[in-house]
């Protein structure tokens, strides 16, 4: 599953564009790479969102098949460290 996909789905952003602008943006990162939209997501990989005021750094757990209720999305990834971001 692209990274966009499972960013939206996942609940971690709101919807696939911002996901996508989010990594055109230089703002998502891949094992600590800027990463395309397009990159195919893998369990264990660990992806990091600067976010506007604070900075997430999750591992991929699990890819969903289907669509993720909000309740169940905190299935699919782990929070490794939650920080707020440098001014």
């Amino acid at each position: 599953m692209r990274i966009d996909v499972w960013l939206s789905k996942v609940c971690l952003l709101k919807s696939r564009s911002q996901a996508k602008n989010g990594c055109q943006g230089g703002r998502i990162l891949l094992d600590g790479l800027p990463v395309k939209e397009s990159h195919e997501l893998h369990p264990g990989e660990e992806i990091t969102l600067r976010l506007a005021n604070r900075e997430l750094l999750i591992r991929v757990r699990e890819i969903p098949t289907g669509n993720v209720a909000r309740k169940d999305a905190g299935l699919y990834y782990e929070v490794l460290e939650d920080r707020l971001a440098a001014p």
